[in-house]
């Protein structure tokens, strides 16, 4: 099986990894964090803002705009808009199945989800550090962190796949109940369900990395709970779109 989304830029991959929109998006998410970064640089030696028990707020922030920004970016990529041939909202004449639509779900689909989510957190990987080592943070709170934006950014890429086997690339609806998906779990969950929101953990890292281990396990049980559910609902919904062409193919040969 070839790996059509290393290779493939045209319309039958959701989204290329080295296609120049991906990296563009990457590069000015990458870009939007590093003015965060020099924005929210401490004014004051490291030093005096431990002594009064106030760290740096810069790991936190720049977390958290990575955050939004990187799980954009995977949902734009699971939903099929980084082959839109312009930034406004159009209707394909012909709207192609993808590969990720005609393979597999859990041979091709998932395969690619799984590395390209992490491959595009990679450029971003640098500024967080250099945030962290600014904060004084531990590297266990680095590490948990970057957790959380991989497991965020997993789901909705995950979700835009789900809206993509649904609705398709050319429908307006799909293309606003994508966004509202994200917004809800980035943003509204913070209202009433903060213990699954990960902002909220990405603050909760700011404030007592020690003492998180609880508020990080719910956290991660829930939304890998969520992942495992679109992974299943994905690989069924891929599973009968095959069956479907399947059986129309041999209708047409009998």
């Amino acid at each position: 099986m070839r790996l059509y989304y290393l290779t493939d830029e045209s319309e039958k991959s959701l989204a290329p990894f080295f296609s120049e929109r991906v990296l563009a998006a990457v590069m000015f998410g990458v870009g939007v964090v590093g003015v965060f970064l020099i924005v929210f640089w401490p004014r004051r030696p490291l030093s005096d803002a431990i002594a009064a028990h106030q760290g740096p707020t810069v790991f936190f922030l720049t977390a958290a705009a990575t955050l939004i920004l990187h799980s954009y970016v995977n949902l734009c990529c699971g939903a099929g808009d980084m082959v839109r041939k312009g930034y406004h909202i159009i209707h394909y004449q012909t709207d192609k199945p993808t590969y990720e639509k005609e393979i597999d779900f859990y041979r091709y689909g998932l395969v690619e989800f799984l590395w390209h989510a992490l491959i595009l957190l990679l450029p971003f990987l640098p500024l967080l550090s250099l945030a962290a080592f600014i904060s004084s943070g531990a590297l266990l709170t680095f590490i948990m962190a970057v957790c959380v934006l991989y497991t965020a950014s997993l789901l909705c890429r995950l979700s835009g796949f789900f809206v993509y086997l649904i609705r398709g690339r050319a429908s307006t609806l799909g293309y606003f109940a994508a966004r509202s998906m994200m917004i809800f779990f980035v943003f509204i969950t913070l209202i009433f369900a903060p213990a699954v929101n990960p902002l909220h953990v990405l603050y909760l890292l700011h404030q007592d990395a020690a003492g998180i281990g609880g508020s990080f396990a719910v956290y991660l049980a829930a939304v890998m709970s969520a992942v495992l559910v679109l992974i299943r609902v994905n690989g069924a919904l891929v599973r009968r779109h095959i069956n479907k062409e399947e059986q129309s193919r041999s209708e047409v040969q009998g």
